[in-house]
């Protein structure tokens, strides 16, 4: 007999948040405290969108303020666009995670930004006004006793309404400003702040590249980035953005100029290639150079993914696309600078904006931009190939080395300073070679190779002949080590070429070979 179904009630329940979703949703979700501001310079732009769109500013005006104390204790971040009315502002900037803005129109729409700030300031406020209004808003945030309340010992003892009943106050006073209308975030008492909110330089250098600024003057390919923009239809926003700190005011540009530094030392571009999605949902521009080798200057080395001109992540982001088509092609990252801007309906940015929700969308332009990684690094090898003057530089190398050497040889190593100076120089130069294997092609690797083989063999008969001398220098250690980088590289470079299987084999090969 069938057992009779049990009569079930409902049972109401009343949802409580404690204090570790603020927690969750602050200290949790910026890992770098230097996203703050970026946060902040992305509402204000929001902000300037809507003065735009409102006729409150024309087209092209609006103007976000940063300015640092002297003491380096408090900034304020200013821009002069819509603002809040009186009569939705302290509702607007109490609430958390809920937002009026479209992803697909604004560039912060999730409503927890506003909270970055308390990872590391004792105070922060909000002060708003709308055009028109006699009347401005102010809401304060008791950072500190937020981040107590917070804390591992107390998050759960207060429920996050609690939390922030008390410690947020708002105010509203009356001003006879009429025709004004801003947002203004005061950041006060920094406590272990980023060096970005210290440092003038550090600050425009960051927003120089998060922020979506003007490229500077001497940048030689702003017409054809208008033209790519035009023609695809994804602008390039631009707001102005100004850094007031060490008693000077700066404008703030994109780090893109005439020239760049470089492993070789300083290059300036030969091109500019643009690149467009097969389905319209990105284009990108590229620069090129004549010489292989990676940028040093960590502001603009890189593919950097821009939406609404605003960069999502860092550099890292492109090189994990190029680690999807090989390994060993990570280092290509550094090989190229340029950004990729993609159209604001196509991908939704993740909470912290270090990437893009994984959806099928992020996945199909991720495939499309991994044909670009894909070009960019066989273009980086041809490159290696045809600048054959990293090759000369070795060989130019092996020529003096060899020729201190044979003096040496001669006179029976008798002058063991000198011995032990030439080995120090065969290990450098050894090095070098090292490095120049990085991007090279087979050929070029080839003849790298044979130069790393000479330097090992100069280096043994060097060590055998130095004596009492150079005890301190472990000759098996030495050798040992030296076979093995050269193992590393040529494994490496292989790596690229041939199968799993020929690979096994060649490395069996060439294991008995060095062992010799």
């Amino acid at each position: 007999m069938a057992t009779p179904p049990v009569k079930q009630e409902p049972v109401g329940f009343t949802p409580y948040f404690g204090g570790f979703i603020l927690e969750t949703l602050t200290i949790g979700m910026y890992g770098e405290a230097r996203s703050a501001i970026r946060e902040y310079i992305q509402n204000g732009f929001d902000a300037i969108q809507r003065a735009r769109d409102l006729k409150h500013l024309a087209k092209d005006a609006g103007k976000i303020t940063i300015t640092m104390a002297a003491d380096k204790k408090s900034l304020i971040i200013r821009d002069d666009g819509a603002g809040l009315p009186a009569i939705s502002a302290v509702q607007t900037l109490t609430r958390i995670g809920a937002s009026s803005k479209k992803h697909t129109k604004n560039a912060g729409f999730r409503g927890i930004g506003r909270l970055a700030g308390i990872v590391f300031c004792d105070k922060l406020t909000f002060i708003t006004k709308a055009k028109g209004e006699r009347k401005q808003t102010m809401v304060v945030f008791d950072a500190k006793a937020m981040r107590a309340a917070m804390s591992p010992e107390k998050g759960s003892a207060a429920s996050a309404e609690d939390v922030m009943r008390k410690h947020v106050h708002p105010f509203q006073s009356a001003t006879a400003r009429v025709a004004e209308h801003f947002f203004e975030v005061r950041i006060e008492g920094l406590r272990d702040a980023p060096i970005e909110c210290t440092s003038p330089q550090a600050m425009r250098d960051y927003v120089g590249q998060v922020a979506p600024v003007p490229y500077p003057s001497d940048f030689p390919y702003r017409n054809r980035l208008a033209a790519a923009e035009k023609a695809s239809g994804i602008p390039i926003d631009e707001v102005e953005i100004t850094v007031v700190g060490g008693g000077k005011s700066h404008a703030v540009h994109k780090r893109y100029g005439a020239k760049y530094e470089f492993d070789g030392g300083e290059i300036g571009l030969t091109d500019c290639d643009i690149h467009t999605s097969p389905t319209g949902r990105w284009w990108a521009w590229i620069g090129k150079k004549a010489e292989s080798g990676a940028y040093t200057d960590a502001r603009v080395r890189g593919l950097r993914i821009r939406v609404r001109n605003i960069q999502i992540d860092g550099a890292e982001l492109f090189r994990d696309i190029f680690r999807d088509n090989r390994k060993s092609q990570i280092r290509f990252q550094d090989y190229y600078l340029g950004e990729i801007f993609v159209k604001p309906t196509a991908l939704v940015p993740n909470a912290r904006r270090d990437g893009f929700e994984e959806d099928s969308s992020w996945r199909g332009v991720r495939k499309e931009l991994g044909t670009v990684a894909k070009a960019l690094g066989s273009e980086a090898y041809a490159v290696s190939t045809a600048g054959q003057l990293s090759l000369d530089a070795q060989k130019e190398g092996l020529k003096k080395t060899s020729a201190d050497f044979r003096k040496l040889k001669k006179a029976k190593f008798a002058d063991v300073d000198k011995t032990v100076a030439l080995i120090r120089t065969i290990t450098t130069r050894q090095k070098r070679v090292a490095k120049a294997s990085e991007a090279a092609e087979m050929a070029t690797v080839a003849a790298l190779t044979a130069i790393g083989a000479e330097y090992i063999d100069m280096k043994i008969e060097a060590l055998r002949h130095v004596g009492d001398a150079a005890a301190t220098l472990d000759r098996e250690k030495v050798e040992v080590e030296a076979r093995e980088a050269l193992m590393a590289e040529i494994m490496e470079l292989l790596d690229e070429q041939l199968s799993p299987k020929c690979l096994a084999e060649v490395r069996e090969l060439l294991a008995d070979f060095l062992d010799e």
